[in-house]
């Protein structure tokens, strides 16, 4: 799913550079990139060399460039060569100008289907959003409001069916997501919303906005501890549960509350694959078993 990645990645730049009317400019050094490593050997083989180190071959392209494209152009080439394999280059590159020229005449993307493709390119495609991001704190403002959204989406039945719904054109979808989000949030994270709607059909809306959220905190080296409560827990609290889970999975944990009254007491955590059920719910469930066997 490399190229998926890199789709994704390219999507997003072109957007940015149509955006800041340095599309026609991006496009044109994709061109020229792409030129040379077809007219160029011994560039081809550099570039193209499994046995060359990742980083080495980033420099060679990085050297190349330097003063002759611009940031995002130079972006490009540099991702395509850290997601793509080394024998693959060419071919990425030849897709990097397809996409470039459909940027250019304003072809609209086709749906893609299958989770994994969907989610590669929607990581590449948040990868460079956030990389355009002037600060951390506005990375972790993105993720946070990703989160907060998630719980709309979740807690909004009509609100889930009006996004999720593939035979809606998507135009008019996020249409909705902008009227709703445009001054509420970020940029960037209506732009990352927005394409998850646009990129193909969701099955699973909600667990895709958490997914992004686990993928931001993991990128900044933490995980996302999701605690399920009646009663949302205090700063004192959260502080002391996130040591105790940060012991068990080795990482920087961040608590994300979810406010849930069905929990009826108790918290339900989870942190990616582990799962802590301490709420009054299990132990009633537990009964109720422990009863019918004595029936």
């Amino acid at each position: 799913m490399a190229h998926e990645l890199l789709h994704g990645y390219a999507l997003a730049t072109l957007e940015s550079a149509r955006a800041s009317g340095e599309l026609e400019r991006v496009a044109g050094e994709v061109e020229a990139f792409a030129a040379a490593l077809t007219s160029s050997e011994p560039l081809r083989r550099a570039l193209s060399d499994a046995a060359v180190a990742q980083n080495a071959r980033r420099a060679i392209a990085a050297d190349l460039l330097h003063g002759r494209a611009s940031e995002a152009g130079a972006s490009l080439v540099d991702f395509a060569l850290r997601a793509v394999r080394a024998g693959e280059l060419a071919v990425a590159v030849a897709d990097l100008v397809v996409a470039a020229d459909a940027a250019r005449e304003g072809v609209a993307e086709q749906p893609i289907h299958g989770r994994s493709a969907l989610r590669s390119r929607i990581r590449g495609y948040t990868e460079r959003v956030l990389e355009e991001l002037g600060s951390l704190d506005e990375v972790d403002t993105v993720e946070e409001q990703l989160f907060s959204f998630a719980r709309i989406v979740e807690a909004n039945a009509e609100l889930r069916r009006e996004l999720s719904e593939p035979s809606a054109a998507v135009a008019g979808r996020v249409a909705l997501l902008a009227d709703l989000l445009s001054s509420q949030v970020l940029p960037a994270t209506l732009r990352i919303v927005s394409f998850v709607i646009a990129v193909g059909p969701v099955r699973n809306l909600v667990g895709t906005y958490e997914w992004l959220v686990d993928l931001i905190a993991e990128e900044r080296g933490r995980r996302v501890a999701q605690v399920r409560a009646a009663v949302v827990l205090s700063e004192e609290e959260r502080s002391s549960l996130a040591r105790v889970l940060s012991t068990l999975v080795h990482r920087d944990v961040e608590v994300r509350m979810i406010e849930d009254p069905d929990v009826i007491g108790g918290i339900l955590v989870s942190v990616g694959d582990l799962l802590i059920d301490g709420t009054v719910r299990l132990r009633l469930e537990r009964l109720r078993e422990a009863v019918a066997q004595w029936a």
